[in-house]
């Protein structure tokens, strides 16, 4: 009943937002929608019921049912404004959605908890890297399939145009074949801000957060994975860190729409515009609902939209370990220092290792680039802009065209490196450069170990940032010449270009990508996707789990010089 009712739902909702309506139809697909939700609400309500012995589960059956009465009343308002002959289509598809979701995530936990009790050492035997990759795969398709619905665009989209805009999107990389202002509708415009927010929080971490807000819980396998993938370190945290996730996104998204739409307000589609820009700035996507970006004329000179715009990039690129324990840093340095002037002693403030490295290297990053940037001939302000939006973000105030051959070598370095673990950002990660460095450092001083902040760095952590590396060089170079290869016609520093911005999951083009052939298209879709997940999770997915040997061949030592 409950696959039904999300199948349902889902249905009411993509026929809403791909194909034109009739009146008619119009109001037929709003009774379908009301009574879809007041049967769900019924539906859960009598679940409350059969289970009220056990406390837990009427925790979870309150859940259950607040959410379709909060779809339920998001669709009453989307009438109410229709009538005054607003708008009503983002509150009734929000509706909808909160409504498919809230009953799909039901089904897809039973099916995935039957699929561990019927084939339990198959299950356990899949790599968790191919859980990422297929989930992001999954949705890439479904946006492609959305983004061809007649509704979504002006004019039509070709398949090859509507997997590399989707997988764009999904991959927050902002990479486009078609002018999203020109050629996409609203309800294509919303699509693409769909697949970014999804895209930007992690395809499983929103699916586990619906799972949690809708009373399931996640178990301990679940848990288990989750730690791994966002790079916690105490598995009973984890529900708490995914909330908190999304907590942050909102807040963020929510405070950069608010300030952009001080300096939009008055202009056409303010609130929209305000709205989707803070969204892809703290994503790190790099879409617009302007042709030329932020170098039109309502955001080319606005510095304080500008401002708005590098905050949301940076916070987003920091990663959500370092942004959730952002409070924590504020608070807890200044709790100190007003315990001082009242003449008591305060406990000392220690910063976890990874959240200072982030930073530091963050810092070094952002000066150093921007330093770098006015030395090959940009204006003050465009050198800050182009140092952090470098770092995965994809927007520009100037044309990369013109960018000097010194300025085009530097932005590629800053687009590798991106920004760090467990955020929306893209590239190496900056704490994989930064061992990097540090363990090229205790080479060259004959020094055993790697230390940081008084810790040691463990050898597989290190031995991870190598393979990183590596990997990271072979497929910009494998990319670039497969790309080169396909259009000859293109210089290579374009295409190299083209190539690292996709695989750092930038978005920045030296204008060549509307003009790549449909092979080349595919080789960016992949670098796209490769980048998005992370070229080590990509590597252990194909190779699977790893099998360890117990034996030691005898030592070889060979010339490197």
């Amino acid at each position: 009943m409950a696959f039904v009712a999300g199948a349902a739902a889902a249905g009411l909702l993509v026929w809403e937002i791909g194909w034109p309506m009739s009146r008619s139809a119009r109001d037929a697909a709003l009774v379908a929608s009301v009574v879809l939700a007041i049967g769900v609400v019924l539906l859960e309500g009598f679940r409350i019921i059969a289970i009220r012995e056990e406390r837990k589960h009427w925790k979870r059956g309150l859940a259950l049912i607040g959410i379709p009465l909060l779809a339920l009343g998001q669709i009453a308002l989307a009438e109410w404004f229709r009538n005054r002959g607003d708008t009503e289509l983002a509150l009734r598809g929000g509706g909808l959605l909160l409504l498919a979701l809230s009953q799909v995530t039901l089904v897809m936990a039973a099916i995935v908890r039957l699929v561990r009790l019927s084939a339990k050492e198959w299950f356990k035997r899949l790599p968790p890297g191919l859980l990422v990759v297929g989930s992001f795969v999954v949705v890439i398709v479904a946006g492609m399939l959305l983004l061809k619905t007649p509704r979504a665009t002006t004019s039509g989209i070709s398949w090859m145009d509507s997997l590399f805009t989707s997988t764009s999107a999904v991959c927050v990389t902002g990479l486009a074949v078609r002018d999203t202002a020109a050629d996409f509708t609203f309800s294509g415009q919303l699509i693409i801000l769909g697949l970014i927010q999804i895209g930007g929080l992690g395809v499983m971490t929103l699916a586990y957060f619906i799972a949690l807000i809708t009373g399931q819980g996640i178990s301990l396998r679940d848990r288990v994975f989750l730690n791994d993938m966002l790079s916690q370190t105490n598995v009973h945290m984890v529900g708490r860190f995914i909330r908190r996730i999304v907590l942050i996104t909102l807040l963020a998204e929510g405070l950069g729409a608010f300030l952009l739409h001080l300096s939009w307000a008055g202009n056409h589609d303010a609130v929209w515009n305000s709205v989707f820009h803070s969204i892809s700035a703290f994503c790190n996507a790099g879409f617009s609902t302007f042709s030329n970006g932020l170098m039109d004329d309502s955001a080319r000179e606005a510095r304080g939209v500008q401002m708005v715009i590098m905050a949301l990039i940076i916070f987003g690129g920091l990663g959500f370990v370092v942004a959730g324990q952002a409070p924590g840093l504020v608070y807890a340095p200044l709790r100190r220092t007003v315990r001082r002037w009242l003449g008591k002693r305060g406990p000392a403030v220690r910063i976890p290792v990874h959240v200072r490295l982030v930073l530091a290297t963050t810092g070094l990053l952002l000066a150093g680039g921007a330093a770098g940037f006015l030395m090959f001939g940009d204006g003050f302000w465009e050198a800050v802009f182009n140092s952090v939006s470098a770092r995965t973000a994809g927007f520009n105030i100037s044309n990369m065209a013109d960018l000097s051959a010194p300025a085009v070598i530097l932005m590629c370095f800053l687009m590798v490196i991106g920004g760090s673990p467990g955020g929306t950002a893209g590239g190496i990660k900056t704490t994989t450069f930064a061992l990097g460095v540090l363990e090229l450092r205790r080479i060259l001083l004959g020094r055993e170990n790697v230390n940081l902040a008084g810790r040691r760095i463990s050898r597989d952590v290190i031995d991870r940032c190598h393979v990183t590396l590596v990997l990271s060089l072979l497929w910009i170079l494998v990319s670039t010449a497969a790309v080169s290869a396909a259009e000859p016609s293109m210089s290579l520093d374009d295409v190299l270009f083209e190539c690292v911005s996709a695989f750092a999951t930038v978005g920045l083009s030296r204008g060549i990508t509307a003009d790549l052939g449909a092979f080349s298209k595919v080789v960016i879709v992949l670098t796209m996707l490769i980048g998005r997940i992370g070229i080590l999770t990509f590597a252990l997915s194909l190779v699977g789990k790893p099998k360890p040997r117990h034996f030691k061949y005898p030592e070889a030592r060979l010339p490197l010089n």
